[in-house]
C-alpha cells in the first residue's frame, strides 16, 4: 500500500513537472488560478461552458432522458490529466490527486459541456481528507 502511494506521488510530481511547474518542498508554484472564492472555482479559469449537443430542440433526447449524464461523463483518461494540470494552476500545496474531485461548475444534467477545462475544476478534499460527495454548486 505504501509503495502505491509513493508511485502515485511520483507520477503526480512527474506530470506536474511536465506541465511546466516547479515542485519544491512538496508544493506546486506558478499558480494561475485564484483560490480566493473557494469552494467555488476561479471564474477566469472555469467560467463554465454549455454542451453544444444540448439545444432546445434536443432536450427531449438529451438532458430529459434518465441516465443521459452517464453517457456524456468524461473518462478518467481525460479527467486525471486535467486534474493534475489544474491542481498546479491553483497552486495547491497538496498535489495528491486522490484528495480532489474533478467537478463540473455547471452540472451535466444542466447541459454543461462534459469535456472542457472551462467547466471542470478540482474540488479540494474536506478536513477528513476525502473528496466531497457534492460541491456547493453541484446538484447531481
Amino acid at each position: 500500500m505504501r509503495s502505491t502511494q509513493r508511485l502515485a506521488s511520483a507520477t503526480t510530481a512527474i506530470a506536474l513537472t511536465a506541465a511546466g511547474l516547479i515542485l519544491t518542498a512538496g508544493s506546486a508554484h506558478a499558480a494561475t488560478c485564484s483560490q480566493a472564492h473557494l469552494p467555488l472555482p476561479d471564474a477566469t479559469c472555469q467560467p463554465g461552458a454549455n454542451n453544444p449537443d444540448v439545444t432546445q430542440s434536443t432536450i427531449k433526447s438529451t438532458i430529459c432522458v434518465p441516465g443521459w449524464t452517464k453517457t456524456v461523463r468524461p473518462p478518467v483518461s481525460y479527467t486525471t490529466p486535467l486534474k493534475i494540470k489544474q491542481i498546479g494552476q491553483y497552486g495547491y500545496s497538496d498535489t495528491n490527486t486522490a484528495d480532489y474531485e474533478e467537478d463540473h461548475l455547471v452540472p451535466s444534467n444542466w447541459a454543461a459541456h462534459p469535456e472542457t477545462p472551462k467547466t471542470c475544476g478540482p474540488s479540494p478534499a474536506t478536513a477528513t481528507s476525502q473528496p466531497p460527495a457534492k460541491t456547493p454548486w453541484r446538484t447531481s
